[in-house]
């Protein structure tokens, strides 16, 4: 299937998905809560579903309601103790996987895993460690099996993959009943792992924080608080778009945000003054800057973790870039992108939501369409991503003059 972008800048307002960050940790604490909880969205994208029936699959209940353009999903508590083998399958949502390896042997005796081709491939190993020096026997690969009860009082995970894995041994310290302290070793997505810190401490349950060691203090989730904020993962796509001359208004573009993608505007300032940009804690944001970088070259470094995404997201941007006529050079933890024209082309997603934005990005700054591959991608974090382009229209720089 083909779906195509007119070349040309845009204009006109666009609302944000809910932040997918924020959403994932809202509905798990939200079910460890002791009288659950709320959480509205504008909409449910396929990785959410998976963590709606993450809780499920460990014995809670989610009913959702959609009036008025709004999805309203109560969810009650989960089990505290589930002595009963349980199956969890997350398909494709790294995030739910990553924190329901840690959190479920915290819950179960025994819990069974099982993924989508693609995240069944990506790297389990910091958290497979985590379990198996807490107490936890854990069989595999896939189906991945635990066996044993996960109990930690004083602990350290390593992080230089991901920091799904501290944040799953955040929340499950929540189970533990007891003053917790978790040690962060070497994180390299630490703006994550602090927004679970601060998400938890928002909740009720005391924290505290000193260089990358968390103490999780004994205590019950009060309360989640129900509205998410825009996802500022996919607004760097229009940030980047306005950047490069559309004049998109982003209607809840949070001014200030636990959002690691925050960091967006630091990033472009540093392609600005043509100085390296340095994605070791944001590097999902290389897919826009890289776009934005056509403008007048840019080197992004600290992005070796991108190899093991939902693609090897190096590669696929890459091969975006090389479509639309830029030239690019890469190496295993580098990519330098030239200035350059960007040209019509066909761009293929290989699969990736974030290639399916970024290709948008690109047509606004086109001299002709972008035809893209695969553009079903999106809806791994944003299905009404199409919908909500298709009504910002080409800027017409005739219509002002008379």
């Amino acid at each position: 299937m083909l779906l195509t972008f007119q070349g040309g800048p845009r204009e006109g307002s666009l609302s944000l998905p809910p932040s997918k960050s924020l959403v994932h940790r809202k509905i798990i604490l939200a079910a460890l809560a002791p009288h659950g909880g709320e959480i509205y969205l504008s909409e449910i994208s396929n990785d959410i579903k998976e963590t709606i029936h993450l809780i499920k699959s460990l014995g809670g209940t989610i009913k959702i309601a959609h009036t008025k353009n709004t999805y309203h999903i109560t969810i009650s508590p989960i089990p505290k103790n589930i002595p009963t083998p349980i199956h969890i399958h997350v398909n494709e949502s790294a995030t739910t996987l990553r924190i329901a390896l840690i959190l479920a042997p915290a819950l179960a005796d025994s819990v069974s895993f099982t993924a989508g081709e693609s995240l069944a491939a990506r790297p389990m190993e910091e958290g497979i460690r985590f379990l198996k020096e807490n107490g936890v026997k854990v069989t595999g690969p896939w189906p991945l099996e635990t066996k044993g009860r996960l109990a930690f009082q004083n602990a350290k995970i390593h992080a230089e993959t991901t920091g799904q894995f501290a944040t799953g041994a955040l929340i499950a310290a929540l189970a533990q009943n007891r003053d917790t302290t978790l040690s962060v070793i070497n994180p390299a997505s630490r703006p994550y792992i602090a927004m679970t810190a601060a998400l938890i401490k928002e909740a009720g349950v005391e924290i505290e924080e000193t260089q990358d060691t968390y103490i999780v203090h004994k205590g019950q989730i009060q309360k989640i608080t129900p509205h998410v904020e825009g996802d500022l993962s996919h607004a760097a796509y229009f940030i980047v778009a306005n950047e490069m001359g559309s004049r998109i208004r982003l209607e809840n573009l949070p001014a200030r945000s636990l959002q690691g993608d925050r960091k967006i505007y630091d990033h472009i300032k540093s392609i600005k003054e043509n100085t390296p940009v340095d994605l070791t804690h944001t590097p999902d944001l290389l897919m826009p800057l890289a776009v934005l970088a056509t403008q007048t070259g840019a080197t992004f470094t600290g992005i070796r973790r991108l190899r093991t995404k939902e693609t090897d997201r190096i590669a696929a941007t890459a091969a975006m870039l090389r479509a639309l006529g830029i030239n690019t050079t890469a190496t295993e933890d580098t990519l330098k992108v030239a200035p350059g024209t960007i040209t019509p082309g066909t761009v293929d997603t290989f699969g990736d939501h974030r290639i399916a934005f970024a290709a948008f990005a690109a047509a606004c700054a086109a001299t002709g369409p972008i035809s893209l591959k695969n553009p079903e991608a999106a809806n791994k974090s944003w299905p009404g991503f199409y919908a909500a382009v298709e009504k910002l229209p080409l800027i017409d720089e005739n219509k002002n003059i008379k």
